[in-house]
């Protein structure tokens, strides 16, 4: 599995393969409605619309249950999760250049622990992409989570390591005090009501405050994300992700620095408005191993804020 998502950029491009005249234009050469249909189609529940034109809002709600592993305190009970999520992106010039910012938080009750709420830290972030009315996409960002202090107890430390495994690629909005810059590069093909779109990173973290026993200053996260969506009709899509977070620096054994998800979804696509249904499935062992198991729905919504006037067709 981990062969094919290193080969999805190129399974993505093969099929792109045309002359570089036909990859000519550009956003806005068409009218409003050929631009949608490249340009405008429903994002991933959890990856961004990569060419939008105006600003955008998407909140997301996780609820989890989970099995803790066998040396939790949980006593073999079930832990339950809550995850929210809320990003506002605007673009700085239509369809090629956005900033946006997100903000997490989580709540868990496990057995035997305690309840807790705990809130992440804010990520702040920039992006660019190229496209074309072919239905090519391609860019790359870079995010920066910003160090907030926290006074964590040891039973808040584990009811954190719980929650955090219902979104293990954004996990670092969650560690204290710890400087993480996030480069990736996104690419996106669309043919026909086909849909292909993968997002690949690093997350470099760097602890800004004292160590603790057996603590690594610095640690890097692979992570690798794959959408396969189909539109049904103009206000339904449905699709299937795909992801992969591996821990290169963690002193880990070798069978829990993968952790692979699958989430499928149906998104309804409304004038302004795009809620989405999704179900979050671990494939292997969930986040270093942390948990036993989990599964989760998500709910989510995707809020657009339309600017300037429509063209019409050219």
């Amino acid at each position: 599995m981990r062969l094919l998502l290193r080969c999805l950029p190129l399974l993505l491009l093969w099929p792109c393969a045309r002359p570089a005249s036909a990859l000519a234009a550009a956003p806005g050469a068409w009218s409003d409605e050929e631009d949608e249909a490249v340009f405008d189609v429903p994002a991933p529940p959890t990856l961004p619309g990569l060419t939008l034109r105006d600003p955008t809002f998407t909140f997301e709600y996780t609820a989890a249950v989970i099995e803790p592993d066998a040396a939790s305190r949980a006593g073999g009970k079930l832990a339950f999760a809550w995850y929210s999520h809320g990003e506002m992106e605007v673009p700085l010039v239509p369809r090629k250049w956005f900033v946006g910012a997100v903000h997490d938080s989580a709540a868990a009750s496990v057995p035997g622990v305690e309840r807790s709420i705990l809130l992440g830290s804010p990520e702040l972030y920039g992006r660019g992409v190229w496209s074309s009315v072919r239905g090519l996409a391609s860019g790359g960002g870079f995010g920066l989570v910003l160090p907030v202090p926290r006074d964590v107890s040891r039973d808040q430390a584990e009811v954190l390591r719980t929650a955090r495994v219902v979104r293990p690629w954004d996990e670092t909005r969650f560690r204290e005090l710890t400087l993480t810059f996030r480069p990736w590069f996104d690419m996106r093909h669309i043919t026909g009501p086909f849909i292909f779109q993968l997002r690949q990173g690093l997350d470099w973290s760097l602890v800004v405050r004292r160590t603790r026993s057996g603590e690594r200053r610095t640690d890097i996260t692979a992570h690798t994300a794959f959408y396969f969506g189909y539109r049904l009709a103009r206000p339904v899509g449905v699709g299937l992700e795909l992801w992969e977070v591996y821990q290169l620096t963690q002193d880990l054994p070798d069978d829990r620095r993968a952790t692979f998800a699958i989430s499928p979804s149906v998104r309804f696509i409304l004038s302004n408005v795009q809620p989405a249904l999704s179900v979050l499935l671990p494939v292997t062992t969930p986040l270093r191993g942390d948990v036993a198991s989990y599964y989760a729905a998500r709910f989510s919504v995707g809020f657009t804020f339309p600017t300037g006037a429509r063209r019409a067709r050219r």
